[in-house]
Parts: C-alpha cells; sequence; structure tokens
C-alpha cells in the first residue's frame, strides 16, 4: 500500500483520519469528538505534514509531524492505525515514512509523547517527583502492551516524562531518536 501526503487526499479520506482519531484511541482516548478530531487534522497538515497509507479509498493509519526547536526537533503527533490492520507493519511503515520527512526538512531529532493515561505502565499511580531518574529506568509494561514498546522496537528512547499529564498519577511519557 502506498504512503501518500493526507493533504493531498480528498474529502473523505481526511475525515476518516478524523474519525480514526475518535475511534482508534482506546487508551488513552485522545479525542473526544469529531470536530476536536477534524480541528486536530486540519492542525497537523496546516503547521507540519501527514502522511496517510491507504488502500483505494480507504485510509488504512496516518501520521503527523509538527516542527519544534526551529524545525531540527520535529514531533511524532499522532500516530494511529486502524484496529483491523494493526500488527501489519502499517504502523511502522509510517513512522519510516515520517523520519524520512522529518529528515529531508533537516530534523536531527524526532520526538513523541505516549500517554499512560489508563495504568498500562509502572510510572502510572505513583508519586514520579519523589525521584523521577529512577521511576524512568524502572519503566515496565504491565501486560497491557502500551505504545511505548512499539517506539522503542524503533529506535526511540524515553527522555522524560510529564507527571500528572492527564491527571494525578497519569502521566505522559517523552520518547526521542537521533535521526
Amino acid at each position: 500500500m502506498p504512503i501518500v501526503d493526507l493533504a493531498g487526499q480528498p474529502d473523505h479520506v481526511r475525515e476518516q483520519a478524523a474519525t480514526l482519531l475518535v475511534e482508534a484511541f482506546d487508551e488513552p482516548r485522545g479525542w473526544p469528538t469529531l470536530a476536536t478530531a477534524q480541528d486536530e487534522v486540519a492542525r497537523v497538515i496546516a503547521e507540519g505534514f501527514a502522511r496517510a497509507m491507504c488502500e483505494g479509498d480507504i485510509l488504512r493509519g496516518w501520521v503527523g509531524g509538527l516542527p519544534e526547536y526551529q524545525e531540527r526537533v520535529w514531533e511524532l503527533h499522532p500516530l494511529v492505525v486502524r484496529r483491523d490492520d494493526r500488527r501489519r507493519g502499517i504502523g511502522r511503515a509510517l513512522v519510516q515514512a515520517f523520519e524520512a520527512e522529518a529528515r529531508s526538512r533537516g530534523a536531527l531529532t524526532a520526538t513523541l509523547g505516549t500517554d499512560d493515561d489508563s495504568g498500562m505502565t509502572s510510572l502510572a499511580d505513583v508519586d514520579l517527583y519523589t525521584n523521577v531518574p529512577a521511576h524512568i529506568a524502572a519503566l515496565r509494561d504491565l501486560g497491557r502492551n502500551h505504545p511505548f514498546l512499539f517506539y522503542q522496537k524503533l529506535g526511540f528512547v524515553v527522555t522524560g516524562v510529564m507527571p500528572d499529564a492527564n491527571g494525578p498519577g497519569r502521566p505522559d511519557i517523552y520518547m526521542s531518536k537521533r535521526l
């Protein structure tokens, strides 16, 4: 399946991109309404770039990139793949497309945040402020396959956390990768 520029796709494909944000983010629940998801798709396209994997008129997944630090760093935001298409290499291919595009724009680093707002990791439900480095060093999945495991397989490393980003005991996990 080809990877294409989401901005150049027909309206119904961009609408599928918004629908995926609402329907495919179980944990965390990222975009509660179609309107907020439509705004997010438009924002990512306007401020950065978005790449999509399509099969005919069906969107299988998409990834966005947003510039930071004078475009030396690009944030991977968001990455979403249809539930029935997961574990088929689509996410990996989209991350690779993101990395290639970010590199072509002069990026030195890729970064992302992967929330734990449902207690999937050892960073949830603890006071991270007691010793942030020790908690990060001891990070582990609690058996529910948190997305940080996927990103680790692709070469990303944990570079920090934002304690309580999603409420008490619900951090955001920051990961980065040299490009």
